[in-house]
């Protein structure tokens, strides 16, 4: 398997894109029961979130993909592959 990207942010960004996310007003999943941890699949049952467009300027690369909001973090995921590929303070 291919390893998911590193993915480096400036505090500025993560704090953008946190402070973005929260404003979504997206349900944070329940009975989550998957490592979050980046690499991990999701499973298809999570509802996915297209990231909002102030988050895509913040980092392009994440276009094509979906969020998921559990308890105080942000997992950002690979639709394709529902695999974790970033972790963040929300």
């Amino acid at each position: 398997l291919p390893d998911a990207p590193v993915v480096r942010l400036t505090t500025e960004q993560r704090t953008k894109i946190s402070t973005t996310i929260r404003q979504s007003n997206v349900r944070p999943a329940t009975d989550v029961n998957f490592n979050i941890s980046v690499g991990t699949v999701v499973p298809r049952s999570v509802t996915l979130y297209p990231l909002p467009a102030a988050v895509i300027e913040v980092y392009p690369d994440w276009r094509p993909y979906r969020f998921v909001l559990v308890g105080d973090e942000i997992l950002v995921i690979d639709p394709a592959t529902h695999r974790i590929v970033a972790v963040l303070d929300a």
